[in-house]
């Protein structure tokens, strides 16, 4: 851990840097930007971080600390061919957000992710599925969000460079300079092309922020989901989201989907979940309302959230409930190191 001490308008800002040295330039832009807001909200979130934790963010951290000499073990499966060769659609879950997609000769990833714990803090229940010098040259990085979990130093710094890497609206001022052969940022509905692969940002209903207090000046920047399309086939990336009827029947009237890639966790059990994560019944309801063809869950399983004992709980859920909708066939349910190809 690092630990750098900032001087804002005569006021003493404690900083814990739990990322890599690139972190600093962007942090010290975005204090000189919002210096006010940052000068105002500094005491209130180390109240609320150091004293004011909310429960679940409390169990999430006390479970991982009482793991903190636990071995995380491997998955039981592994990719090791991540290259399919003649398929037109391919997945490969590496692990919590991150999944490797494969649409004829581009390659994807989602938020990738390969550190053992997020901020230090929450610790894997499972390693992450394949080794990041396998993976193949990636065309197109799409970040959903800057949470820790989603928008990983150290994860992008494991892949290639020479692809184009895609950001939300306001999220610059945080990406270091990896020196990937593009940089995109994305507004809502905003797309682009290249290469024959179109990209575009689609809204989805979550919250932004990384440093907790920076929460104020960005509003509704910082977070999206994506659509990809090339060669006649269309994925839809949910990133993290809550349910809203709207937001997806409009994605679904907007795009013929194959594939979404959706949330399942952390939630309440019952219901369509919380504002900012969908349980499984609300990933269900957005395949419905994208009219996606096929559904692969993502976001549980590879850390123990507060709200669970069981990581696999919610895909158990996702499954009954697929059973007693008739669409478990349409369930890409997949293990961590598990691919498969739809096409």
């Amino acid at each position: 851990m690092k630990i750098e001490t900032v001087w804002n308008s005569n006021l003493l800002n404690l900083i814990f840097i739990f990322e890599s040295p690139p972190l600093l330039l962007s942090l010290k832009r975005i204090i000189k930007k919002h210096h006010m807001s940052i000068r105002i909200l500094t005491a209130f979130t180390f109240i609320m971080v150091f004293i004011g934790c909310h429960s679940y963010i409390q169990r999430t951290v006390w479970q991982s600390f009482s793991r903190l000499c636990d071995t995380i073990p491997s998955p039981t499966h592994s990719i090791t061919n991540p290259e399919i060769p003649d398929a037109k659609l391919t997945v490969s879950w590496i692990g919590h957000a991150t999944v490797l997609i494969q649409i004829h000769d581009k390659y994807f990833i989602t938020d990738p992710l390969f550190s053992n714990t997020i901020g230090l803090l929450v610790k894997r229940y499972v390693k992450v599925g394949i080794d990041p010098n396998i993976l193949p040259k990636i065309d197109f990085t799409v970040i959903s969000h800057l949470h820790l979990d989603h928008f990983s130093f150290s994860g992008l710094d494991a892949i290639s460079k020479n692809g184009t890497l895609v950001v939300p609206d306001g999220s610059a001022a945080y990406t270091p300079e990896f020196d990937f052969g593009d940089f995109r940022e994305l507004k809502s509905w905003e797309a682009f092309e290249k290469d024959g692969v179109r990209i575009t940002a689609v809204p989805v209903q979550h919250f932004s922020g990384r440093y907790g207090f920076d929460v104020t000046w960005l509003g509704e920047k910082g977070y999206t989901g994506y659509v990809l399309e090339y060669c006649g086939i269309t994925v839809f990336f949910a990133g993290d989201t809550g349910y809203d009827p709207d937001l997806f029947k409009e994605i679904g009237k907007q795009f013929k989907i194959d594939l979404a890639i959706v949330p399942i966790a952390p939630s309440s059990s019952t219901g369509l979940g919380g504002h900012v994560h969908v349980s499984p019944s609300g990933a269900l309801e957005i395949m419905k309302d994208t009219g996606a063809k096929y559904l692969l869950p993502v976001h549980y399983g590879a850390f123990l959230y507060g709200s669970t004992s069981n990581p696999l709980g919610p895909l158990e859920r996702l499954l009954t409930e697929a059973r007693t909708h008739g669409v478990f066939e349409q369930i890409i349910g997949l293990e961590v190191g598990q691919q498969r190809v739809l096409f």
